[in-house]
């Protein structure tokens, strides 16, 4: 007979099982819903559906609200819909009922990445160590300490702040290096204060941040220089470093830590470790590692004996393996307890605790649990595997550019000073670790260069980079090219695979194609920096051409601005300078996007050149804008002239059309005018026909404003030659009754010759004047004229001109096409 205790404690262990199976499963379901939440939204977008309903719960009043509880299922559909949509500007006017919403107010979906199974199952352990934290104290104790368990040698701390390591060793070192520094605070450093060591090309934020964490001031931060006469000029200069530290002791103050690279944040140097080290020994100073070449040490064989490269280093692992959410593992060595010294001290066992450097005991947080199923995941092959794949990519990408021209390679060579080892060479092999950091290479970093400046570039050469680094961004989006700028070279294009997922990785075909078009790309900046001195000279003896100094953030041929004759004695000449280079720019652009509208700091317009290419003709290029600019200068005048036409002629048509009335009053006499008696004087007496007001046409070719008696008898507005027979014996209409010249403004010519698409209408359309009917209906509402015009375009003439004394260029256009067309009854 089975023992009933025992089948209660087998049940409880095997329920005890499920909880960890069952958590895992649905954070698996959680993970695979939003995934296909993200790819269904991603398709929507692609094929223009739209979503009637997604991203609603980012206005929603309900989702940070305490308001009634909900469902799981509700609170994750709240939560797909965040992760899944972007918030944008256009939420502001969203409102909660969704079939007011139209589909441009909808949101675009969010770029979700697609996670592989280790990244999966990363996330789910951040579920397990959640249940984790649910158990007994000493039971959580004994698993994260077991979790974070390294190894005998040295020992390791996870936080998920990048700099949170750091930070627990400088607190470390002030308890070792002040005693009283517990009991003190900052009184204690007051006649001693520390000094931390960092290179002039790591991040000032660094050091930055460290001091602002330990309460110390910016002028512990002592910068170390990097080599000048030899080696790389990235790598800090070890022989000044000593003399620094040395130098400091002897001002009475404690040198505290030295970070070290092991490559570099944005070139990929590696500084001389093992020269460092002796320096940091020698004067008793911590030294701190950090770089991404750290994670080639995965490749040396397992029997090879371990070096002590540093006294800490940090290890970004979720960054090298393309695994998200991955806390960050700082490993570091202590003293040994077996030491005399150390033995007979009983507070050099404590200061770990104190700095926050072993395990809180009052935490139940496991941070380490994600880093440690994802290791367990990927073992030692997995792990290998995806370093030597970005590390090979770098390889590759060195490789491809070092042949091109005028291209400058800032970063570490991969194979060492030679370059004859490569990746494949040193993985798995029994290497020195110190020896595998230098064969390496991390970054590729490199820039566009004339070939013959050294040192830090020319303020222009930052623009043609940043140029080329947003050209190369969208051309090759298959491969992720940052844009950083070293204070020794300038902008310069970063490319890291080490910070890149193992999917993103490119293939050797994506790398070619790159190269491909980084070539075309050198070929047009080439050009433009040889054409650039020929454009500036070209500019500079041409009256009618200004260079534009002023062009922030401009890498093309340059900028001009277009000069009429004389214009400073324009009115507003600033305002009609302008207005004249916008114009320009808008006429060039029909023919040529490489042209684009500039503004100077002084807000004033002007003509940008793009790039250009080798065969580029820079003369014709200028001549281009010069005739354009003539032509629209010419046409600016016209439009003023014939501003002055058409205002002067309303004028004249007023007067003539208000003593014309007056003149018909007095003929028809006042009988007519009076309601009742002037209906029976009409029927006893009707109205001349060939009577009553005559309308008004202003002719623009002749300047003057004419009566329209001919139009109404003809049908047609037709030129007259002043008599009843041509000289050929054809009919002409006679000249009209009335016709007042019109002033104009002195010297010049109203004449619509000047733009060549006026000469084509004039030629295509002979016979038809360029004559615009002026109506008489708003000068006496009573009286119309008789028999009544077909539609035309009038210009209504009243006491004072209703016509806006300024054309606009579209509006003459509109006129001129309008006069095209003859007028018919």
């Amino acid at each position: 007979m089975t023992d009933p205790g025992y089948m209660s404690n087998n049940l409880k262990l095997e329920g005890r099982h499920s909880v960890v199976s069952d958590v895992e499963f649905q954070a698996s379901q959680v993970i695979e819903r939003l995934e296909e939440a993200a790819e269904r939204a991603a398709e929507r977008a692609v094929e223009g559906s739209g979503n009637s309903s997604g991203g609603l719960s980012w206005k929603s009043s309900s989702v940070a609200l305490p308001l009634p509880s909900k469902t799981n299922a509700e609170i994750f559909r709240v939560l797909e819909d965040l992760i899944t949509f972007e918030d944008s500007s256009s939420f502001a006017t969203w409102t909660e009922d969704v079939s007011t919403q139209t589909e441009a107010e909808n949101p675009s979906p969010a770029s979700v990445p697609a996670l592989d199974a280790v990244s999966k199952l990363s996330a789910v352990s951040h579920s397990v160590a959640s249940l984790a934290c649910t158990l007994d104290r000493a039971h959580s104790q004994q698993i994260n300490a077991r979790l974070a368990k390294t190894n005998d040698e040295c020992s390791a701390i996870f936080h998920e702040d990048p700099l949170e390591g750091i930070v627990r060793i400088g607190k470390y070192l002030l308890h070792k290096k002040y005693p009283k520094y517990d009991e003190d605070g900052f009184e204690a450093l007051a006649t001693k204060w520390p000094v931390i060591y960092s290179s002039v090309t790591s991040p000032l934020s660094v050091v930055q941040h460290l001091c602002r964490q330990l309460g110390l001031p910016l002028r512990c931060i002592q910068p170390v220089p990097c080599n000048t006469m030899f080696g790389s000029h990235q790598r800090m200069d070890v022989a000044e470093l000593e003399r620094l530290i040395e130098q400091d002791k002897n001002s009475n103050r404690i040198p505290l830590m030295v970070i070290a690279d092991a490559g570099t944040v944005i070139a990929g140097h590696v500084d001389n470790l093992a020269r460092i080290q002796e320096v940091c020994e020698k004067h008793d100073v911590w030294m701190h590692l950090r770089g991404h070449n750290l994670a080639a040490l995965v490749l040396t064989h397992p029997t090879v004996k371990s070096t002590k490269l540093a006294d800490s280093l940090s290890l970004p692992l979720g960054n090298w393996l393309g695994i998200p959410s991955l806390p960050i593992a700082t490993m570091f060595y202590l003293p040994s307890p077996t030491d005399a010294e150390d033995a007979d001290n009983p507070r050099n066992t404590t200061l770990p605790i104190l700095a926050g450097l072993v395990n809180d005991l009052a935490s139940r947080r496991f941070v380490s649990l994600p880093l440690w199923t994802t290791l367990q995941a990927l073992g030692r092959d997995g792990i290998q595997t995806r370093i030597t794949q970005a590390l090979e990519s770098s390889e590759m990408m060195w490789k491809a550019l070092a042949n091109l021209p005028s291209i400058r390679l800032v970063s570490q060579q991969p194979g060492g000073e030679s370059g004859s080892y490569t990746v494949m060479d040193v993985a798995g092999k029994q290497i020195n670790p110190l020896l595998l950091l230098e064969v390496v290479a991390s970054t590729v970093t490199f820039q566009f260069t004339n070939g013959t400046e050294k040192g830090r570039l020319s303020s222009y050469y930052d623009k043609l980079n940043t140029w080329l680094a947003h050209i190369l961004q969208q051309e090759c989006p298959q491969l992720v090219i940052d844009m950083c700028e070293l204070e020794s070279h300038g902008i310069v294009l970063r490319y890291c695979p080490l910070e890149l997922s193992p999917d993103y990785l490119p293939t050797k075909e994506d790398i070619e194609q790159f190269t491909a078009s980084l070539e075309q790309q050198i070929e047009v900046l080439t050009a433009t920096v040889q054409l650039k001195d020929v454009f500036q000279q070209s500019v500079s003896r041409n009256a009618n051409l200004q260079l534009v100094q002023d062009m922030a953030d401009w890498a093309g041929l340059g900028g001009v601005r277009y000069l009429p004759d004389n214009w400073e004695l324009l009115p507003n000449s600033r305002e009609e300078l302008n207005r004249l280079n916008i114009q320009l720019v808008e006429r060039l652009q029909n023919s040529d996007q490489a042209f684009s509208l500039g503004e100077d700091s002084e807000s004033m317009a002007y003509v940008r050149f793009g790039m250009v290419t080798a065969g580029s003709d820079v003369e014709e290029l200028l001549e281009m804008v010069l005739s354009v600019g003539k032509e629209v200068e010419e046409s600016s005048r016209f439009l003023e002239t014939m501003t002055q036409v058409v205002k002067k002629g309303i004028e004249a048509a007023t007067l003539d059309l208000q003593k014309e009335n007056e003149e018909r009053l007095w003929q028809e006499g006042l009988l007519r005018q009076v309601p009742v008696v002037g209906s029976l004087v009409n029927w006893w007496s009707p109205r001349n026909k060939e009577g009553g007001i005559r309308g008004r046409s202003l002719n623009l070719n002749a300047g003057i404003v004419e009566s329209t008696e001919n139009i109404y008898r003809y049908h047609m507005q037709l030129q007259g030659s002043g008599g009843t027979t041509g000289a050929q014996g054809t009919r002409v209409t006679p000249t009209p009754m009335v016709q007042t010249p019109v002033g104009t403004v002195s010297g010049s010519q109203h004449s619509r010759s000047s733009s060549q698409a006026s000469q084509g209408s004039q030629s295509s359309h002979p016979q038809v004047s360029s004559a615009l009917p002026i109506s008489s209906s708003n000068v006496l509402s009573q009286v119309t004229p008789q028999p009544t015009p077909l539609q035309t375009t009038p210009i209504t003439a009243t006491s004072e001109p209703s016509v806006s004394t300024t054309v606009t260029k579209s509006g003459l256009n509109s006129f001129s096409n309008d006069l095209k067309e003859p007028a018919a009854l």
